[in-house]
């Protein structure tokens, strides 16, 4: 089995007023598959297990008061808040400090159905926010385009040790050293056991053939690896011109397809 693959008044007698190469849970610790195995096997699929103014009258008389000057211009419009997707996006890096950490914090129950619950890791040392990748992943998960499937489980961001799935963001080197024997070259992503443990270069670069949809991206990245923790495998391009399945390797190529992130993208 291998390893599974961030925002006056003027005074006088009258005045005028005035914005891997890329990456079940079946039991902690099981190694599951991930679009890492391509390194080890040249891309083929492993199966199952391997691995976003006015004015007043000039006439009226007011009391004399300091000259305030001229009043400024109303200010531009501030900018609109990056989107949750889209936070975080820092510079690549080699190593960090080599220590994970649990991102504090819990959610609402998202969903209906059986409950699965997640933690959020981020290593120590890495660029960022790690709160903006604990709302990105939670945002992913909650959404009932995800695993939850719109009712038929639902999640919940917990931070005890005892969850269902542990996503974790970490530096090259360190992913290396959770995946391994998976050789993921500093690359890719991958899934080990309960363990979703996503490349940092990859979620703040994404891969060129994504046409710089990072948010696209992102969400396959995480969707992808949380997919083998719950006992997915690899499968193929369905299609010319298809979107490509989420347990498709689309960190390595997009066989024809066009990119997706989402494990049922037809629901509401």
């Amino acid at each position: 089995m291998g390893l599974a693959l961030g925002l006056c008044l003027v005074s006088g007698a009258s005045a005028v007023l005035m914005v891997a190469v890329p990456e079940p849970r079946t039991s902690i610790g099981a190694p599951a598959e991930t679009g890492a195995s391509a390194l080890v096997e040249n891309g083929a699929d492993a199966g199952r297990g391997s691995v976003p103014e006015g004015s007043v009258n000039a006439t009226a008389t007011l009391p004399a008061t300091e000259d305030a000057g001229p009043r400024e211009s109303a200010p531009e419009e501030a900018e609109k808040e990056v989107p949750v997707l889209l936070r975080s996006v820092e510079e690549e890096v080699d190593t960090a400090d080599g220590e994970m950490r649990t991102v504090e914090g819990e959610s609402e129950v998202m969903g209906e159905g059986p409950l699965l619950t997640f933690a959020v890791e981020v290593e120590k040392g890495l660029p960022g926010d790690e709160g903006d990748f604990a709302a990105a992943v939670e945002k992913i998960l909650g959404d009932p385009r995800s695993w939850g499937n719109d009712g038929e489980r639902s999640v919940q961001r917990v931070d005890g040790d005892d969850a269902d799935v542990r996503v974790i963001l970490a530096a090259p080197d360190s992913v290396d050293r959770l995946c391994a024997p998976l050789r993921t070259n500093g690359f890719v992503s991958c899934a080990n056991g309960n363990r979703a443990i996503i490349n940092q270069n990859r979620w703040v670069s994404g891969v060129e053939h994504f046409d710089g949809d990072l948010e696209t991206y992102r969400i396959y990245l995480i969707n992808h690896e949380v997919g083998h923790t719950l006992g997915h495998g690899h499968v193929f391009c369905p299609g010319e011109g298809e979107l490509a399945p989420v347990m498709q390797q689309q960190t390595l190529d997009l066989q024809g397809c066009e990119p997706n992130g989402w494990v049922y993208p037809d629901n509401g």
